[in-house]
Parts: structure tokens; sequence; C-alpha cells
């Protein structure tokens, strides 16, 4: 049950690959991007891991991502930065570097990228709804690892989420016994 005060990641989508910027944009940019596409995941004041600078700079060096060209980052850093900071939330740089290398052998970048976004919608759907099944196919030709990695993170925004509910309800019921 989604309290009242969470917002409704039914309709919530991250932008397509050709609805991002188009442009480059400078590392102060990139941040405000990235955070601005994903505030809409923060539910009941539980923020993912704020983006920093200091971690796009790591991300390249771990070669997560490519090196920016005279410092200015492209649509391709920008959906993999929204990917990683995503996938971050639940799951380590190793395994995400390994999930990013198997999506990209697998197909091209704004492929890779469209379909995170696509399994992630998905996802929060389905547990915004309650209703939707969702349905795995071939791992071999579903690249099922990444849906999966999608229910996750959803499955982590929703428990914390109704922890937080929870923790705030025995609180203002022992605030109400104590007033009593």
């Amino acid at each position: 049950m989604i309290a009242s005060n969470e917002l409704n990641l039914t309709d919530f989508s991250l932008p397509l690959w050709h609805e991002l910027p188009d442009i480059d944009v400078y590392m102060d940019q990139l941040v405000t991007i990235v955070e601005k596409y994903l505030h809409p995941l923060s539910v009941n004041g539980i923020p993912f891991k704020p983006l920093t600078p200091s971690m796009v700079n790591n991300y390249v060096k771990l070669k997560l991502i490519p090196k920016p060209i005279k410092k200015k980052y492209s649509r391709k850093h920008i959906a993999r930065i929204i990917v990683i900071t995503i996938l971050k939330q639940v799951f380590d740089i190793p395994s995400i570097q390994r999930s990013i290398d198997l999506q990209i052998e697998n197909t091209n970048s704004e492929d890779a990228y469209n379909l995170f976004c696509k399994y992630l919608h998905e996802s929060l759907h389905a547990f915004s709804t309650q209703g939707q099944t969702i349905v795995f196919n071939n791992p071999k030709t579903d690249i099922a690892p990444i849906r999966w990695a999608c229910i996750t993170i959803v499955s982590k925004l929703f428990t914390e989420s109704a922890l937080t509910a929870t923790l705030k309800q025995i609180n203002d019921k022992e605030i109400n016994t104590q007033h009593d």
C-alpha cells in the first residue's frame, strides 16, 4: 500500500536517449541534469545517494564512462551516469561494470539505455499499481539480469518507503500516547 504522502510512480519514466540533451555539458551541468531526472525517484524523503563531481571522476578512472572531451560530457555520458547512479543504490561498482559491459556487448549504448529505461518503468508501474505481472522471457534473448536489477532497485525504494511510513506511524503513536 502506498502512503498518501508518497509520489505516485506509476507514470514516472526516465528520459529516453533522444530526450537527453544533445549538446555537450560541463561537469556541474551534468550533475544537475542527472539529479533533476532522478529526483522523482526519491520517495518519502529517502533520496538517492547524491551524485558528486568526485564520483564522476572516479567513474572515468574506473572506465565506467568514457573520458570527457575537452571537459565536456555527451549524451552517452549522461545516459551511463543515470544508469550507474540508479544501479549504485543496490549494486557494487564491479557488478555495475559487468552489467554495462554485458549490455553493450549485446547492443549499442542507445538501445541498452532505452531498454534499461523501459525495464525500470515497467518495474515501477508493476509495484505502483500492484496489478501488472512482470514476465521474464528467455535470458539469452531478453537480457533478464537488467530487468531483475530494475526490480531489485524498485523493491528497495518501496521497502524503504514502507519502513519510513511504518516508523513514522509508530513514532506518531508513541507521541500521542505520551500526551494522553
